[in-house]
């Protein structure tokens, strides 16, 4: 393996195991009541069934970012692992941009960053 993928695949590794354990230490912060949920278990299967305008509006469910605010909360501090999973390709692509360039890969370093700002773009959108 190449310089790059190895240090790209030993950040994957690391933030995919950072990733999974935030993961299910929320999750049992959820299962076992350890935090009080947003919105009860009770009364989001009565909601399931509804389209999501009516959830939100039933709910009280952010749109956007504004689930960061309600990380108090347990089940949308399972958010934060999706997205913490989300993030580590980005953040694996930036790792690597330093490497490129050392190498001499000047392209390819333009390409890494262009995808961490199109990942980045997206996840802002």
């Amino acid at each position: 393996m190449s310089d790059e993928q190895q240090v790209y695949a030993r950040w994957l590794a690391w933030g995919t195991s950072v990733a999974l354990v935030v993961l299910i230490v929320s999750f049992l912060a959820y299962a076992f009541a350890l935090r009080d949920p947003h919105l009860p278990p009770q009364e989001l299967a009565k909601l399931w069934a509804f389209p999501v305008d009516h959830y939100i509006a039933a709910s009280g469910a952010p749109t956007g970012w504004g689930w960061l605010a309600l990380l108090h909360k347990s089940d949308y501090l399972i958010l934060l692992a999706v997205a913490m999973l989300g993030f580590v390709t980005v953040l694996c692509y930036a790792r690597i941009i330093p490497v490129l360039l050392a190498q001499g890969e000047r392209w390819r370093a333009l390409i890494a960053v262009l995808q961490v700002l199109v990942l980045l773009g997206a996840a802002l959108y």
